[in-house]
């Protein structure tokens, strides 16, 4: 007790003696500073007003101010207070005093300098110097006291030793009262709880409080103060309250999720010890989080249309299933598949439609994919499907069956529709790998599955892949050869048959590339028309013909019929009579002079709005030619409702005129269906005389073909047409013009 008492007392006097150093030494401190900082802050106030008044008088008298030192030292004398002691000076850039007001000062002085500025330059320094001694002579007073003051506080303090306790208690308190704030402010539910026993003598939690948040969002109510943790909120902790216990037990923190299964809710809880028996729970309610994390997770994994994987997912389950094959010593199978047809529906139907259709063929490859198999959509019409196999006849087997599944008729928009599908196969090991690769080979034996026809299969193989590389660099140089003026335009001549006289030319497109050379139009004339760069590059041909047949005439030449082809995009996308009549009014060209080739097929694919289109062209008077007649949907019913003026007979059937009964028969029949409609009857392909002949005999009307001339260059065709065979021959003469050609 002694001990106790001795400690008490050494406490005691050492508190004293801090306490009233601190109220010896504190308040003169405080009083110096305030005092202090008062001082300087008047001097910087009154300094920063007095140099702005020098600074006026400067911007005034710019170049004299320097030698005002009456008026600089009226300036230096405003006060805000009179009696003050200080001095003011005004020292130019060279540190040289040129004013100054103020009577010396006692010492220790401290003095502040502030700037004079004209225009942004600082020209001058205004010096404020004070003395500290007052404030000095008053801090020492200061002192003086609080030393009584300490002395007298030393004492009473050392006599009242509670008034530690005091002031412990009042700590007490504030951090008693922090707590509180946090635990009623808290937005997790947090509720404490009392380890104790039930009447059957098991260890069990009672619930002790719970904060507002507790109470307002998870269903607390003060009525449950007292009851056990396994009976709150309907059983919520009923299959976790052991868990929770251990946490007391083994003093630890506990984190688990409750489901409550009359909201649905769910809670993330966390249960950690609080000492003396008690363990408090930390409850958030995650309902909203958990509901986003998987509605991100979908839309990270899953194609929002058809619930499907989508890439990122399938190249994930595509290396798992090339793990398995490596294992197990099977193959991986990459279907890459492609609607056919969709594209038609979309824009006709609507893409709701054509989302319903992307739907239902969703849902009829997952019944014919077997469980192990990945099914993926990987963005407007195209599905892949990964699947193991044994046998390569097992892959074409699958193929043949998500065609099949596809292929049915679709109820949309109360009309019944048909999709195929084109489908590209790659295999591993053989075709690559990794999954990047072995999709983008099946992506690549896919097109070429679309080329070969609708509806098929084609497996990839490396001559495959290599077309294609050739074919895309082939585009990439045809997307510039316009504006590099790489095209230009051969002219291949067209004859009466009676006369032997040009009467036509046939415009042909050609194509020099600085590197390969010249390319023949068979290999860029369809890639023009599946990229889509047949559009401008058929306006540069018409709008060049034209302008060359202008050229001809103003030079005097011989005048002649220009044939420009025209693509089925250019007839079916573009508007094509705008764009000629644009070529005609920039020529200057009669259209008559004019003739537009077009195909079969491109005719027949929408008849009505054909008619219309051949009507408005027709309009322009220029001549409408159906180019490779009979190799088509050839329909008499067409031939009567299109106002067309040429049939140009196909060179194939051409060709064995003179050989083939069946060949001679077809082109007989042509010249006789056009003799019979009064349309005018060309045959191209013409390559040997006897051809000519019996065409001539038949009533064709012109020749075309390599036994009269091949495709000339404009020098070599106006060479031509200068000379005196290209006049043929009077209309009854007998002798035989063909003679002049053979």
């Amino acid at each position: 007790m002694t001990q106790e008492s001795q400690n008490i007392r050494r406490r005691t006097t050492f508190i004293a003696l801090i306490v009233s150093t601190m109220l010896t030494v504190v308040p003169p401190a405080i009083y110096f500073v305030m005092s202090f900082s008062h001082m300087k802050g008047v001097v910087e106030a009154e300094g920063e007003i007095n140099a702005r008044l020098v600074g006026a008088l400067v911007v005034a008298n710019p170049q004299m101010w320097e030698f005002e030192e009456l008026r600089l030292k009226e300036l230096l004398g405003r006060r805000s207070k009179a009696g003050v002691k200080e001095i003011r000076r005004i020292y130019n850039l060279k540190h040289e005093v040129i004013a100054e007001s103020g009577e010396p000062l006692p010492r220790p002085v401290f003095a502040l300098s502030f700037s004079v500025h004209d225009a942004g330059h600082e020209v001058a320094l205004l010096e404020v110097s004070r003395s500290l001694q007052p404030v000095l002579l008053k801090t020492l007073l200061a002192l003086l006291g609080g030393a009584l003051v300490g002395a007298y506080a030393f004492f009473r303090l050392r006599t009242v030793p509670l008034r530690a306790l005091d002031e412990a208690y009042r700590v007490l308190k504030q951090s008693e009262e922090k707590y509180r704030s946090v635990y009623e402010s808290l937005n997790e539910g947090l509720a404490l709880y009392r380890a104790s026993r039930r009447e059957d003598g098991t260890a069990d939690l009672v619930l002790t409080d719970v904060n507002p948040a507790a109470i307002n969002v998870f269903g607390f109510s003060r009525d449950d103060i007292g009851g056990w943790i396994s009976e709150l909120l309907d059983g919520l902790f009923e299959e976790c309250a052991e868990q929770v216990f251990g946490a007391l037990q083994a003093r630890g923190e506990v984190s688990l999720e409750l489901e409550q299964n009359s909201t649905g809710r769910i809670f993330s809880l966390t249960a950690f010890p609080m000492g003396y028996g008690m363990v408090a729970t930390l409850l958030e309610d995650v309902t909203e989080k958990k509901r986003t994390a998987e509605q991100l997770e979908r839309l990270a994994y899953y194609d929002s249309l058809t619930g499907l994987l989508n890439r990122r997912m399938l190249l994930d389950r595509m290396e798992q299933a090339i793990g398995t094959a490596q294992r197990e010593g099977m193959k991986v199978a990459t279907l890459f598949m492609d609607l056919n047809g969709f594209k038609v529906i979309n824009d006709t139907l609507g893409h709701k439609a054509g989302d319903q259709i992307l739907v239902e063929v969703a849902k009829r490859l997952q019944k014919m994919v077997r469980k192990r198999d990945t099914l993926a959509r990987l963005g407007g019409d195209e599905f892949v499907v990964a699947a193991t196999f044994e046998k390569d006849e097992n892959a074409s087997a699958i193929a043949k069956n998500l065609i099949n599944a596809i292929t049915p008729v679709y109820q949309v928009c109360d009309r019944e529709v048909y999709v195929g599908a084109s489908v590209g196969i790659s295999i591993f090991p053989d075709d690559g790998d990794v999954p990047e690769t072995l999709l983008k080979n099946a992506d690549i034996a896919m097109y070429n599955a679309k080329r070969q026809g609708q509806g098929g299969f084609c497996f990839y193989s490396a001559q495959l892949n290599e077309r294609l590389h050739e074919r895309m660099q082939l585009e990439f140089k045809l997307r510039g050869a316009v504006e590099r003026e790489e095209f230009f335009l051969e002219y291949q001549p067209i004859l009466d048959s009676k006369t032997g006289r040009i009467t036509a030319v046939e415009a042909l497109l050609r194509w020099n590339d600085p590197e390969k050379g010249r390319v023949m139009p068979d290999s860029f004339i369809p890639l023009a028309e599946d990229t889509g760069v047949i559009l401008p590059l058929g306006e540069w041909v018409l709008r060049t013909a034209c302008a060359k047949l202008r050229q001809w005439q103003d030079a005097g030449v011989m005048p002649v019929r220009m044939a420009v082809n025209i693509s089925g995009r250019q007839f079916t996308q573009g508007d094509l009579a705008k764009t000629v009549e644009d070529a005609l009014l920039q020529s200057g060209v009669h259209p008559s002079w004019l003739e537009l080739e077009l195909t079969e097929t491109c005719l027949i694919k929408n008849v009505e709005e054909t008619v219309k289109k051949l009507c408005r062209l027709k309009g322009l008077c220029v001549s409408i030619s159906i180019d490779d007649f009979g190799t088509g949907y050839s329909s008499l019913q067409y031939l009567k409702n299109f106002p067309i003026d040429h049939l140009k007979i196909d060179r194939g059937f051409i060709n064995n005129v003179c050989e083939l009964p069946d060949d001679r028969a077809i082109v007989d029949a042509i010249i006789g269906i056009a003799k019979a409609m009064d349309l005018h009857v060309i045959a191209e392909g013409v390559e040997t005389r006897q051809q000519a002949e019996h065409l001539m005999r038949r009533g064709c009307d012109e020749f075309q073909g390599y036994y009269f001339y091949r495709p000339l260059p404009e020098e070599k065709l106006l060479e031509v047409l200068a000379s005196k065979a290209a006049a043929g021959l009077p209309a009854g003469e007998d002798a035989d013009w063909l003679e002049l050609q053979a």
